[in-house]
């Protein structure tokens, strides 16, 4: 009796979806995803949304599968997205590690077989950097209120962060 692994997950997409064709006419839609719990826990799925075999020239999305067509269309670099899958597993049973050329290893990932997707909130909805107010400028007794302009006196402007050399993530999420 095999066991079927099943997991639900709350995660970042790593790369616009790919639409693809297996060899044998099915159609797939791949993408990467991020678990993050921290800059030192990180989790890469591969994911992949199956299809339905396709012999059309310019299939519609039900000959296609409603969920790969909707995941096609809908799923973007950065979007915040709730997964149910399959975990897939290596042959081995383990993760596979992404290792840079000085043999650091910064992340692993999984295969996962989505079944249902939702996004939660899409990376266009949300604030690319956050924005903190200056502080008000105080009037003083040498300067008469008359003579200064009437102007706002909050100016907001970016707070820049700058992600550590080792937090993938937070460069990832950088990036506009």
């Amino acid at each position: 009796m095999a066991l079927i692994q099943s997991i639900t997950l709350e995660m970042f997409v790593g790369k616009d979806a790919e639409p693809l064709y297996t060899e044998k006419g099915q159609f797939i839609v791949k993408f990467p995803a991020c678990w993050s719990r921290g800059p030192e826990e990180k989790l890469w799925f591969d994911c992949v949304v199956w299809g339905n075999n396709s012999t059309s020239d310019k299939p519609t999305p039900q000959e296609l599968g409603w969920l790969a067509s909707y995941v096609t269309e809908n799923v973007k670099e950065g979007d915040r997205i709730l997964v149910r899958g399959r975990l897939q597993g290596t042959p081995d049973g383990k993760p596979s590690l992404w290792v840079d050329k000085t043999k650091l290893v910064h992340a692993c990932y999984l295969s996962l077989t989505v079944h249902e997707l939702s996004i939660t909130e899409a990376k266009a909805n949300r604030p690319t950097k956050p924005y903190s107010p200056m502080p008000v400028v105080e009037e003083t007794a040498e300067t008469p209120v008359e003579s200064q302009p009437q102007t706002s006196r909050v100016v907001s402007m970016p707070v820049k962060s700058s992600p550590t050399a080792d937090d993938v993530f937070a460069k990832y999420l950088s990036k506009s």
